[in-house]
């Protein structure tokens, strides 16, 4: 059995310890050793990192678990059975992990005693946190959340721990319990259960001022509840950092100072939206004209009017309002007729290709056909469909297409 230091003896960060057994899995090497500062994945917190070493040697530990009650380290090099050996925790990493399971604590704790919350999930990753909570928050009651988590922060209360047993703790009154817990339990207390009440395997630190600052970075309605999104301590800082630079860069860019800057985009939004409809109102009369001077010119074939046209000054979305248009003008003046229309540029070719219901050609068939000629990929309904190509369309393909167009709607 593995003597734990992370526990009785948390400032630990390095000891001596003998290789009691080491198998190869997985390109890898599962090292048990007679004692160790690293903390094994668990009770949502991810495992800690650092290194195995002798004088000769050193071994990288990718990840640290429990199986079947003993604690394995997985290593990037192997040791002897039996051969002494100094095991470093990575401290940096230690620190992000209590800094970000403190601050669950603190904003479970909290959640509960505010709102009545109770925190059903908790997931540590390597860039982001997450709490689940039971209840649907709104915006107002996430800022009180922020804001009371913060002052307890600053109110730096002392977090300790207390091993008890089963049923004494089920005697306690607690935030959250490990119901099926065996043998020894482990309780959390922040300023004795002021802010938070829990059993817990984790590792913390010692006093809720070391967090620094906790962030709430998003919200997302989830099963009926509230996931929570957090940084604390040192994530949380880099995250201030990263997003101050980024609303300066933005306030600069809008001219106006990062306290106006929403308004700034809202008024730049409603000039786009402006800009947006006065641009849809100019294209669809644009697409009338164009389908008003196709329509007009257009062969027939087979008992209606077949258009076959390339633009290299529309894109995609405007000869899709044409073929719109060319539907709506056959539809009230009881024409039938068929449509091919590209937009060409220097990134190929979009086409689309559009006919009223008893034109005698379906649209899904003739995108085939085009697909094949410029190696495009595409599909639609009978009546409209609609493809593109990195190829341009060229004046060889151009022609072989428009007399395949009209020789299918026949004589």
């Amino acid at each position: 059995m593995t003597e734990i230091l992370y526990y009785d003896h948390p400032i630990v960060t390095e000891c001596s310890a003998e290789v009691i057994s080491c198998a190869q899995k997985d390109g890898g090497f599962l090292i048990v050793l007679s004692r160790s500062p690293i903390f094994p994945e668990g009770g949502g917190q991810l495992a800690d990192g650092g290194s195995i070493f002798t004088g000769e040697k050193c071994a990288k530990i990718l990840d640290c678990q429990t199986v079947g009650g003993v604690q394995v380290h997985f290593t990037d090099a192997p040791f002897e059975v039996g051969e002494r050996v100094c095991v470093r925790l990575d401290l940096e990493k230690r620190l992000d992990h209590a800094e970000q399971h403190t601050g669950e604590h603190i904003l479970s704790g909290l959640a509960s005693k505010l709102f009545s919350a109770k925190n059903v999930g908790f997931h540590m990753a390597e860039d982001y946190c997450t709490i689940d909570l039971d209840l649907p928050f709104e915006r107002e009651q996430l800022e009180m959340l922020e804001l009371e988590a913060n002052k307890a922060v600053r109110a730096n209360f002392k977090i300790h721990t207390e091993i008890t047993d089963g049923e004494d703790a089920a005697g306690r009154t607690l935030r959250k319990r490990a119901e099926k817990a065996v043998g020894e339990v482990r309780i959390v207390y922040i300023d004795h259960g002021k802010v938070d009440s829990c059993t817990c395997c984790g590792t913390h630190l010692d006093a809720t001022g070391m967090v620094g600052s906790i962030r709430i970075t998003d919200a997302q309605h989830y099963k009926g509840g509230t996931r929570l999104f957090f940084a604390c301590g040192g994530r949380a800082a880099r995250l201030n950092v990263e997003e101050h630079a980024a609303l300066t860069e933005l306030a600069r860019r809008y001219s106006t100072s990062r306290g106006e800057l929403p308004n700034a985009i809202k008024k730049q939004m409603e000039e786009i939206a402006s800009l947006k409809a006065e641009l849809k109102a100019k294209s669809r009369l644009i697409a009338e004209g164009h389908a008003k001077r196709l329509m007009d010119t257009a062969q027939e074939r087979g008992g209606a009017r077949v258009i076959f046209e390339a633009f290299e000054e529309l894109g995609a979305n405007d000869i899709k309002l044409i073929c719109d248009e060319l539907a709506k003008r056959a539809e009230e003046e009881g024409l039938n007729f068929t449509a091919l229309l590209f937009a060409v540029s220097e990134d190929g070719t979009e086409y689309r290709m559009a006919c009223s219901r008893g034109a005698g050609l379906n649209m899904k068939e003739l995108c085939t056909a085009v697909n094949a000629a410029l190696m495009g990929k595409g599909g639609g309904s009978p009546v409209f469909a609609q493809g593109k190509s990195e190829r341009r369309l060229d004046e060889g393909t151009a022609e072989a297409l428009k007399k395949y167009l009209l020789s299918a709607m026949g004589s």
